[in-house]
């Protein structure tokens, strides 16, 4: 096996014809994006040619799913198909796999997998490109029976004769004993002929028809365990397992079916198999030379140019497809395209490219009225970015040059060689993370920020701990969630980014579909790090406390990535899969206070109730071993302690979840109550801080793990972010661009960290300290008022009976254009209107699963 690195070509700061004024995306990166761009829906994850190339085939992984039908050489859809009604009460849509089938005298068959529905469907393609529902739907068993959770169809191929199906099921769980599912079945019956297990996750599937093996070898890819199991579909056996990179996610074979291509999202690697003797003989690393070593290029879809010269592979986090010397087996170029491109096509004449863009070419996209036409997409973030096709000519060898330049230059490159910020003397850093507020609706108010206080729902009399903090400390009014949700939200403010599975799945399971929360630590209920299993949602570069344990940086863990799972849950053996509200990372354990209490919201953050004496009906009066009536309550005895002892870690993480709400919950605390307890255990933190000896070499860093609980009249990930030193520019308003990265690096310089990816290594630290302290002064913690601290939902509160409805012992297993409606109305009164209808969504109770 040969190891073929990326042709690296000298990066230019600005490049000829470049867009360099275009806003950056809220990861941070710029797009130029070639071409002309087709509307396709949310999330387009998979496409196919039909047809012999004459039109492509997209389907989609998000809210708004279809498929579509698009002409390769006019860019123009020419036939569409929505899948967003209910069928048996369940939400009918898409996921990944299309299989073209044979073709007919009116059109070509498709086959394609319909997810959590656990059935794989044919189209038909007429050949004026019109696309029509076929006759047939075979329904998947579910494996480990019906206890098991709703399994996922993904990847889906066909045998020779079309007389058999394959069709992978991605829902790995304990009830299958953490395996996977390929599914081996008769097309013209239904029936199904083999369940045979494969390594966890299964994704891609492609099958041999054609040479001596057709028929004989089935290749499944693995995006938990980093192989690609050989199937013999006459047997129903997995005969071998090939290792290839981590994260093997698409599958092509090449017109002899000589050769496999494996693309390795969390290497970023493709792997060439040859499929006579199954042996990987090419490793092809598509990682910049100026970034060795660090995650962030994530290979997806691929395909071939017509004479197998070339191979196009789109990368999602580079927003570039690769273009990649077949027979050199190197990398040779790069072109720049959309926001998170999955899927890549070529024309027959092999002059166009079609690349997917699963977040589209719009880097903005604000949520203070409905989007999309009529409003009909309402404002939920997850629902208005608009996924895209580009149709693209692919450019000469001669310009590929100046393509590369310009894909360096919007993934900043050369940016990774600065040297960083300088540190005044801060040695101890406090990391808190909340949960999903907007800017408007916090600190909207603020007339010296940019902010509309028309959407402002939590003003200062809620929440006057964090207008005082911004105006005191500063006021970052251009800072980004680089995510849209909580799933994706605890990966990018963990680990710089979230992985392919994570950015994917949490689309599909918020649309209501039916996703397990696997991204905290979990897979489907199981702590799969404690079992000694990959967990498949981690980030390529692991997480910033990995980063701190092997660089030798003490911390300490209050709620990030503990179980919620119940002492009930057990394995195949009888075995108590974990401790309730017990670190799920094997390397957090040590280091967690199991006192700490989870998400949970019936539990105070802050001291406030207790000042007042005001607990509500519903509400948890204490927690732990010792009787703690708060978070704050168990973290300050921690800290007390560390400062008697003189011993505090230098980094510490702690969860303040509360500013999510419980909605209108008869019973529990209003969201307003809930807002100012949180706001009011953020001003107690501080205080305790500022108050302590370790003032002097501390930072505190605040934000939201996501945004998407609100309106925000700039982007729908605009969200409040705090930094408090007596370091910090004493009132400053700072309009430059920071996000979640931003943040992360600037705590990784300050503790003496390397970037654990791509996106944190290129990120502008916050420029906010000074040389000498400007704030040394203690802070004073502001308790919110008690008419509000004291509000209780009552049974005429807005939507109360939906609040008793959802889900609320999860983050975000509420659907938040739901919770977004409930919040606005009890807040600013059942007769004000929001800034617009959300459309259909907040009436969509059915789709709370």
């Amino acid at each position: 096996m040969r190891l073929r690195w990326i042709l690296i070509l000298p990066i230019a700061l600005t490049t000829p014809g470049a867009a360099q004024s275009r806003e950056p995306l809220p990861t941070g990166k710029l797009i130029t994006p070639r071409g002309a761009h087709v509307p396709v829906g949310s999330f387009p994850a998979n496409m196919v040619p039909v047809l012999g190339g004459r039109y492509v085939v997209v389907s989609n992984a998000g809210f708004r799913q279809a498929l579509t039908v698009i002409d390769t050489s006019t860019g123009k859809i020419t036939g569409r198909r929505e899948l967003n009604g209910s069928r048996d009460g369940l939400k009918e849509g898409l996921y990944y796999g299309l299989a073209p089938g044979v073709e007919t005298a009116d059109g070509q068959v498709l086959w394609a997998s319909r997810g959590s529905e656990e059935r794989v469907s044919t189209f038909l393609v007429d050949h004026d490109g019109t696309l029509r529902d076929g006759e047939t739907s075979i329904a998947v068993p579910r494996p480990g029976g019906s206890k098991a959770p709703r399994d996922v169809i993904a990847g889906v191929a066909l045998s020779s004769d079309g007389a058999r199906l394959y069709a992978a099921g991605n829902m790995t769980s304990r009830h299958t004993a953490m395996r996977g599912t390929l599914s081996i079945l008769e097309t013209r019956s239904g029936r199904r002929l083999h369940a045979v297990a494969v390594a966890g996750f299964p994704y891609a599937v492609a099958a041999l028809t054609v040479g001596p093996d057709a028929d004989r070898k089935v290749y499944v890819s693995s995006e938990r365990d980093a192989v690609v199991s050989v199937v013999d579909p006459v047997s129903g056996t997995v005969v071998r397992q090939i290792r290839t990179g981590s994260h093997p996610t698409a599958l092509l074979l090449d017109k002899s079916q000589r050769h496999l291509y494996v693309s390795n999202a969390g290497s970023d690697t493709v792997s060439v198999v040859e499929t006579r003797s199954d042996r990987v003989v090419e490793t092809i690393l598509l990682r910049p030379n100026d970034l060795r070593g660090l995650p962030g290029v994530t290979p997806l879809g691929m395909a071939l140019s017509p004479d197998e010269c070339r191979l196009y592979v789109a990368l999602a986090d580079m927003n570039a497809v690769a273009v990649v010397d077949v027979a050199k087996a190197r990398l040779v170029g790069l072109i720049p395209v959309g926001w998170y491109p999955t899927s890549v096509a070529v024309s027959p004449d092999g002059l166009r490219l079609l690349v997917a863009n699963a977040r589209g070419t719009q880097e903005r996209n604000p949520n203070s009225k409905p989007v999309g036409p009529g409003g009909t997409w309402g404002q939920y973030v997850a629902n208005i970015i608009e996924g895209s096709v580009s149709v693209l000519d692919i450019p000469s060898d001669a310009s590929l040059t100046g393509e590369t330049l310009q894909v360096l230059t919007n993934n900043r490159i050369s940016s990774a060689r600065r040297t960083g910020i300088k540190n005044p003397g801060i040695k101890h850093v406090f990391y808190i993370i909340k949960e999903n507020r907007t800017y408007d609706q916090v600190l909207g108010d603020l007339p010296q920020g940019n902010g509309d206080a028309n959407l402002c729902l939590f003003p200062r009399a809620v929440t006057p701990n964090q207008h005082a903090l911004a105006e005191r400390f500063g006021l970052f009014d251009n800072f980004y969630c680089a995510a849209d949700v909580s799933a994706d939200g605890w990966n990018w403010s963990t680990s710089g980014m979230a992985n392919e599975y994570t950015a994917r799945n949490a689309m599909y399971g918020y649309s209501g579909r039916g996703r397990a929360y696997d991204y905290e630590g979990s897979n489907n209920g199981s702590p799969v790090d404690l079992m000694g299993l990959p967990d498949v949602a981690t980030s390529p570069g692991g997480y910033i406390w990995d980063l701190c344990l092997k660089r030798g940086v003490s911390l300490r863990n209050y709620g990030f990535f503990v179980s919620d799972i119940g002492a009930e849950e057990k394995d195949a053996q009888g075995r108590s899969l974990a401790s309730p509200n017990a670190a799920l990372r094997a390397a957090l354990k040590p280091y967690t206070n199991e006192d700490y209490l989870q998400f949970d919201m019936s539990y105070a953050d802050s001291d406030a109730w207790v000042r007042y004496g005001c607990p509500a009906p519903k509400q948890k009066r204490s927690f732990g071993s010792g009787s703690a009536r708060s978070r704050f309550e168990v973290w300050k005895a921690d800290f007390d302690e560390y400062v008697r002892k003189g011993n505090l870690p230098r980094f510490v993480m702690i969860r303040l979840p509360r500013d999510h709400t419980q909605g209108t919950a008869v019973g529990f605390s209003s969201p307003r109550a809930m807002v100012a307890d949180n706001d009011y255990a953020v001003g107690q933190v501080v205080e305790a801080i500022s108050h302590s000896p370790y003032w002097k070499k501390s930072a505190i860093f605040i934000l939201e793990d996501d945004a998407q609980a609100g309106h925000d009249h700039v982007d729908a990930h605009r969200s409040i972010a705090f930094v408090i030193s007596p370091f910090c520019k004493r009132g400053a308003v700072d309009s430059r661009f920071y996000n979640t990265d931003s943040m992360l690096r600037t705590m990784e310089l300050l503790l003496g960290l390397p970037p654990m990816c791509q996106y944190d290594a290129v990120a502008d630290p916050m420029d906010c300290f000074t040389v000498k302290p400007e704030n040394l002064e203690p802070y004073t913690a502001i308790l919110p008022g008690r008419e509000i601290v004291a509000e209780v939902n009552g049974a005429t509160a807005f939507r109360s009976d939906w609040s008793a409805r959802l889900n609320f012992a999860q983050a975000d297993a509420v659907p938040d254009a739901v919770l977004n409606h409930i919040l606005w109305h009890a807040v600013k009164g059942p007769n004000v209107p929001e800034p617009s209808s959300r459309s259909g969504l907040r009436v969509r109770m059915d789709d709370d699963d």
